[in-house]
């Protein structure tokens, strides 16, 4: 069986039960790495792309649930209020971002950390417990990026070299109206803003699997700061959401 160099380092680590899949997760999530991607390359499938690898850790899944109602439910008064002020169009937009987070699966998701095995072979030290992982996953890159706007949510296809600018430019007339930045969510569930508008404006390459999220006015919406809420809550939502739909998940007993 062929071995990468950092795989067969990386075994030499660790007790021998690890080099095959065991019949319970193993004690640690690297070793729980090893052993899937030996049972792959044994069945003769493909390397773990480790940019839409993931794991789940279980503190994060027992709070997903409580943390995407409340956001629904936040997004979904946000709408009523900015509807009674007169603005049907924002309202519509926001009711439709509050519609697809309620729609959406809880689970399966992912912790936004580098937890594949490259970023934690780096330090062992920081090798999780499996006793605290819930799941561990990968996916097919999908064929599309998302992006949430003024209109909604939609997915437009990725095309190679595709960046921010380009999704901005494919996106309908109005879908960024009085807008200068967006959250750029990497298929790693790692976010950095980027400005758009010419006194602002940052490059922003985007990968397949990618989520923009136009970031809203802080002030002016019903309130005091429910855009700065919004915009830090749904992005940090974003983040624990899989990179792609073609998956591959090891749920942990």
């Amino acid at each position: 069986m062929y071995r990468t160099p950092l795989l067969a380092a990386l075994l030499a680590l660790l007790p021998l039960a690890a080099q095959a899949q065991p019949a319970t997760a193993p004690p640690t999530l690297v070793e729980a790495w090893l052993a899937w991607q030996e049972e792959r390359q044994a069945q003769g499938q493909p390397p773990f792309d480790w940019a839409y690898s993931y794991a789940l850790r279980e503190s994060d899944a027992a709070e997903l649930e409580r943390r995407q109602a409340r956001l629904a439910a936040e997004l979904e008064g946000l709408a009523a209020v900015v509807r009674a002020q007169g603005k049907p169009s924002t309202a519509r937009g926001l009711a439709a971002w509050g519609r697809n987070v309620a729609e959406h699966d809880t689970l399966p998701a992912r912790t936004p950390e580098p937890l594949g095995l490259p970023a934690l072979a780096s330090d062992l030290r920081h090798n999780p417990a499996m006793r605290g992982i819930s799941l561990l996953g990968t996916c097919t890159p999908p064929a599309w990026i998302e992006a949430w706007t003024r209109h909604g949510v939609e997915r437009l296809a990725w095309q190679p070299g595709m960046t921010l600018d380009d999704a901005l430019a494919a996106l309908p007339a109005g879908a960024t109206r009085g807008i200068d930045s967006a959250v750029v969510i990497s298929p790693q569930g790692v976010r950095h803003e980027r400005g758009f508008a010419a006194w602002n404006h940052q490059a922003a390459p985007l990968a397949p699997g990618a989520r923009v999220v136009i970031q809203l006015p802080e002030r002016g919406l019903g309130g005091t700061r429910e855009g700065d809420l919004i915009n830090r809550e749904l992005a940090a939502w974003l983040a624990t959401r899989l990179p792609g739909e073609d998956c591959s998940l090891w749920e942990v007993e």
